[in-house]
């Protein structure tokens, strides 16, 4: 499955940018669950996605993610999931800032 279209198609596009002042955005949004560059991993293959999310407006996008995908998406602060490649399946389940299921 191509992972970064399927993110696309429900209007997350990778890399995506949702303000451009962060304070702002967080002022005008105080009650969001808001994750600035989250990283989207999933277990047993890590990091799939990045970008912007504002979990509470794009959960129902996440849970159409989810569903399509057929697995449970987890959300990651940047910081830890930096590199990639050390993205283990113990660091998501510990780390992640909110799990999104369909």
């Amino acid at each position: 499955m191509n992972y970064k279209q399927c993110f696309q198609e429900n209007g997350l596009h990778y890399g995506r940018m949702i303000s451009g002042s962060k304070s702002g955005y967080r002022s005008r949004n105080k009650e969001n669950v808001i994750v600035f560059n989250a990283r989207v991993a999933l277990l047993g293959e890590g990091v799939i996605w990045w970008g912007d999310l504002d979990v509470t407006k794009d959960e129902e996008q996440l849970k159409k993610v989810s569903s399509e995908i057929g697995k449970p998406l987890y959300i990651l602060y940047e910081s830890d999931a930096w590199y990639e490649d050390k993205v283990t399946d113990q660091l998501i389940l510990e780390r992640n800032v909110v799990k999104i299921e369909s």
